[in-house]
C-alpha cells in the first residue's frame, strides 16, 4: 500500500491529557453557583412546602423515568435512593443574577464606606468594617433562626434525602440529548455514533445544527475516499481505510475531488494546547470545535477518528488510559495497534505501559487499555453529557440517572463510577447541611437509617473506585514534569495552531 504516515520520535507520554474525568468527590457540585449561605437559606425556605392534602398520583407514578432503577443491585443503597420531584428544592441555577435585584450573596465581605473614608484612622476604618461584618452576619443567622422557627410553627421540617431537580428551557435540552443516547442503548433507535455526538455538543451549544456538523463530517468523509481512490486502494480493506483516515488526520494530504473538478489540499490536525483540559470552555473538547478550527485534543482527536471510521465501515475502538483516550485496531495480523492522535504516531501497549501510571489491576478491572464496545462508546458518551450537565447545573437526582444508564451498560466505567461517588457524597453532604440547619443533634443523625444508609453508599462508590477498580489520580508534579519538557515543542505546535486558524479564516 501507498501509505505514508508519521512515526514521531518524540514519546510523550500520557500527558497530553484532557480533563476526562474530573474529580466529583472534590470540591462543591451541588448549586455550586450559590453560596453556602444561599444553599441554607433555600433549604430553610423549602422545609416548610410539604404537599397538603389528598394527592392524585404519587411522583412516581408522574415521573417513572426517575425510577427505574429501583429495584436493580448495581450500587447498594441506590436502589431506595431517587428524587421526589413534588418536593425538589427549587432550581435557582438557571437564574440570571445580573438581571435580579438581589443577586445571592458570597462569603466576600462587603467593602463598606467606611473603609473609603479618609478622615478615620486605619484603625477606626478596619473596626467599622469588622463591626459591619458582623451586623450582617448577626442579620443573617436572625433571619434564618426565624425562617426555622416559622417551619417548625407550622410543619416541622423534614429531612428530604435527595438532591431535587432542575428544569428549564436549557436543562430541556440535555434532557432530549440524553433520551436520544439511552434509546439507542436500550435498542428503540438505532446506534449512530455521528448523531450520538451531535446531541451531546448539541446540548451546550444549541447553536450547533445538525446540518453544520454532519456536513462538516460528511466534507472529510469525501475526501478521504477520494484519498483512498486516488492511492487505488479496496474500499472493502479494512487496514487500508483506518491507515487513510489515519494520514488524513496526521499528514498533508492533496486529493482531487472530481465532482467539483478541483484539488484539495488538507493538512494534519494539530493538538490544541491552549485551554486543553477545557477548563474555561467546556467546547474545547468537541469534535465540533477540532472540525471548524484544525485543532483538538485527547477527546476531540480520537473521537473524530471514530466517527469517520464508523462512517466509513472501519473496525476500530476508543480505549482510555489515565487522562487519555485513544484509538485501537488490530491489524491483518491479529496484533493489536494503537494510534496515537495526539502526537501522530503509531504506538503499542508498551507505550501506555511505560508511562509508569498504569497499574495491572486498572487494566484488570477494565478501566484503562480496553477497546470499548459500540455500546460502551455510547456509555461513554452519556457520561460526558452528564459532566457538561453537573458543570452547568450542578448536582441533582438526574445526574445519578444518567450515570445509572451508562454504568448498567458499561458497569467498570470510571467515569460513571465517578459521577456515582460525586453524586453520593454531594448526598450525604445535603443531609448533613439538613440536620445543622435544623438543629438537630448528632444523635439524631446516627439513629437516621436513611441517613446512615446514605453514607455508607457514598463510602462504597468511593471504596469501589479506588479498590475494586484501582483507580488512583495523576500526581499533579507527574504531569508538570512532562509538561516542562515539551514546552518548547508545545510553543511550536501552538503556532501552527494560531496560523492554521488564521489560514482558515481566510480561506473562508
Amino acid at each position: 500500500m501507498k501509505i505514508s504516515y508519521l512515526l514521531s520520535l518524540l514519546l510523550l507520554s500520557i500527558g497530553l491529557r484532557a480533563q476526562i474525568i474530573p474529580d466529583l468527590t472534590k470540591g462543591d457540585h451541588f448549586l455550586p453557583n450559590l453560596s453556602e449561605a444561599k444553599k441554607q437559606e433555600l433549604i430553610i425556605q423549602s422545609a416548610g412546602k410539604k404537599t397538603q392534602g389528598n394527592v392524585a398520583q404519587t411522583s412516581q407514578e408522574l415521573h417513572p423515568e426517575l425510577y427505574r432503577y429501583t429495584n436493580t443491585d448495581y450500587m447498594g443503597i441506590h436502589r431506595g435512593t431517587s428524587t421526589d420531584p413534588l418536593n425538589a428544592i427549587p432550581n435557582y441555577a438557571k437564574t440570571d443574577y445580573t438581571k435580579t435585584a438581589n443577586p445571592p450573596r458570597t462569603n466576600t465581605p462587603s467593602v463598606s464606606a467606611a473603609l473609603h473614608n479618609n478622615e478615620l484612622s486605619i484603625s477606626e476604618r478596619n473596626k467599622r468594617e469588622i463591626e459591619s461584618d458582623l451586623k450582617k452576619y448577626q442579620n443573617q443567622q436572625s433571619r434564618q433562626e426565624k425562617l426555622i422557627d416559622e417551619a417548625y410553627k407550622d410543619f416541622g421540617p423534614e429531612v428530604k434525602y435527595h438532591l431535587g431537580l432542575h428544569n428549564g428551557n436549557k436543562v430541556d435540552r440535555y434532557i432530549n440529548s440524553y433520551d436520544h443516547l439511552r434509546a439507542m442503548l436500550e435498542g428503540s433507535e438505532k446506534i449512530d455514533f455521528s448523531k450520538a455526538v451531535w446531541f451531546v455538543e448539541s446540548a451546550v451549544d444549541p447553536t450547533l445544527s445538525w446540518d453544520e456538523f454532519n456536513g462538516m463530517l460528511q466534507h472529510g468523509t469525501r475526501l478521504i475516499t477520494a484519498l483512498m481512490q486516488q492511492e487505488k486502494l479496496s474500499p472493502n480493506d479494512n487496514l487500508a481505510k483506518i491507515m487513510s483516515i489515519y494520514r488524513f488526520m496526521s499528514d498533508t494530504t492533496s486529493v482531487r475531488l472530481a465532482a467539483k473538478e478541483k484539488d484539495v489540499t488538507t493538512k494534519p490536525l494539530l493538538y490544541d494546547y491552549e485551554d486543553y483540559e477545557a477548563r474555561k470552555d467546556i467546547t474545547k473538547i468537541f469534535v465540533s470545535k477540532l472540525l471548524k478550527t484544525g485543532s483538538g485534543q485527547c477527546m476531540s482527536l480520537p473521537m473524530l477518528y471514530y466517527l469517520y471510521a464508523k462512517t466509513l465501515g472501519a473496525e476500530v475502538n476508543l480505549a482510555f488510559a489515565p487522562d487519555h483516550s485513544f484509538i485501537t485496531f488490530k491489524d491483518d495480523r491479529g496484533t493489536w495497534q494503537n494510534i496515537e492522535l495526539t502526537a501522530g504516531m503509531l504506538t503499542t501497549s508498551d507505550f501506555y505501559w511505560q508511562s509508569g501510571f498504569i497499574k495491572a489491576e486498572q487494566v484488570k478491572s477494565g478501566i484503562y487499555l480496553k477497546p470499548l464496545s459500540e455500546k460502551e462508546t455510547v456509555s461513554y458518551l452519556i457520561t460526558t453529557l452528564t459532566l457538561a450537565y453537573v458543570r452547568t447545573f450542578g448536582t441533582d437526582e438526574r445526574v445519578l440517572d444518567m450515570a445509572l444508564t451508562a454504568k448498567n451498560h458499561f458497569p467498570n466505567s470510571l467515569t460513571a463510577n465517578m459521577i456515582l461517588a460525586g453524586y453520593s457524597l454531594e448526598l450525604w453532604k445535603h443531609v448533613q447541611r439538613q440536620y445543622s440547619i435544623f438543629r438537630k443533634s448528632q444523635g439524631d443523625l446516627d439513629s437516621d437509617s436513611q441517613a446512615q444508609a446514605i453514607k455508607q453508599n457514598s463510602d462504597e462508590t468511593l471504596n469501589h473506585i479506588y479498590k475494586d477498580l484501582g483507580w488512583a489520580k495523576m500526581p499533579e508534579w507527574a504531569y508538570k514534569k512532562w509538561l516542562d519538557g515539551v514546552n518548547q515543542l508545545a510553543n511550536k505546535r501552538q503556532h501552527l495552531v494560531r496560523k492554521r486558524q488564521i489560514e482558515q479564516q481566510l480561506n473562508r
